[in-house]
């Protein structure tokens, strides 16, 4: 079964803080609840909720005199652990690196965190060198290895797979986007589900209710920038009436070619097989006369 590996690594300004985290998660990764919500209260948090969620599995906790190591599994459609985040740096999380392996693709993601915000690699490391050692071990050293591995390439620099955001962005706004994205992707599913089951009872095909829906938000698209090209124009340009009828010409136009591009690309009509036609002049086979 594909899962998704994380590994944690939790910072703390206090070292009773940290201590006290500890406790807390290794008393969670031994299923002791009783135990690790005596060291959740004394930690400040609101309940074990708000830093530990019960479908993460083959949990262990382990601290070195810097930071706390949590390392755990998912399942491939479980968000990141941002709610849990969010309540550390609560509670006197000052930074923290999320490394998440994707065993579904074999791939690695690396974010980080300062301060109570997704900051980027190169910003992580200015705002803690003094942690570099513990977070790059196999860099530790190595000067102008920036995001992307821009000195030696990526190729040799194990830490590049770091993803970045444009500029820092609050845990909790983050927390917020990833919960909007995956309930739209819930939302979207089960709407085509129950698509599928309505055309089923009808006896159509789910696939061409699916071509429906793509090629209205073709046509809704194309009628969007008509509306829009006719309000610039209006606003700016002289001759209303001139830019009103070539708007209105426009929506008509644009979402009837929109819709007929997206027909064509969902049927793969690029005319590369049209010799094969029956019907269509090809190469024909010349019987000999007997």
């Amino acid at each position: 079964m594909s899962q998704n590996t994380l590994t944690l690594q939790l910072f703390f300004e206090d070292p009773i803080k940290l201590k006290l985290a500890q406790l807390t998660y290794q008393y969670l990764c031994s299923d002791n609840t009783e135990q690790a919500q005596r060291w959740v209260d004394k930690l400040g948090a609101s309940s074990l909720e708000s830093l530990w969620d019960a479908q993460w599995f083959n949990a262990s906790a382990s601290a070195a005199s810097t930071h706390l190591l949590l390392q755990f599994d998912t399942g491939t459609s479980d968000p990141p652990p941002l709610r849990q985040l969010e309540a550390l740096f609560d509670q006197g999380l000052r930074a923290a690196v999320l490394e998440i392996f994707y065993d579904q693709v074999g791939e690695t993601e690396r974010m980080h965190f300062d301060r109570g915000q997704w900051v980027s690699r190169k910003a992580f490391m200015d705002a803690n060198p003094q942690w570099r050692a513990v977070v790059e071990p196999a860099q530790h050293g190595g000067e102008g290895q920036g995001n992307g591995g821009e000195e030696g390439g990526e190729a040799d620099d194990p830490y590049a797979c770091s993803k970045d955001p444009a500029k820092p962005l609050a845990v909790a706004k983050l927390r917020q986007q990833e919960e909007k994205r995956m309930r739209e992707a819930r939302e979207a599913a089960e709407a085509f589900v129950e698509m599928a089951q309505a055309m089923g009872k009808s006896g159509k095909s789910p696939m061409q209710g699916l071509i429906a829906v793509l090629l209205l938000r073709a046509g809704l698209k194309g009628l969007v920038h008509a509306v829009a090209f006719t309000v610039v124009t209006v606003l700016l340009f002289k001759g209303f009436w001139l830019w009103m009828g070539l708007g209105l010409l426009l929506a008509v136009a644009l979402p009837l070619y929109n819709m007929v591009t997206e027909h064509k690309e969902l049927r793969g009509d690029d005319g590369g097989d049209d010799a094969d036609k029956p019907g269509d002049d090809g190469p024909a086979t010349v019987m000999a006369p007997q």
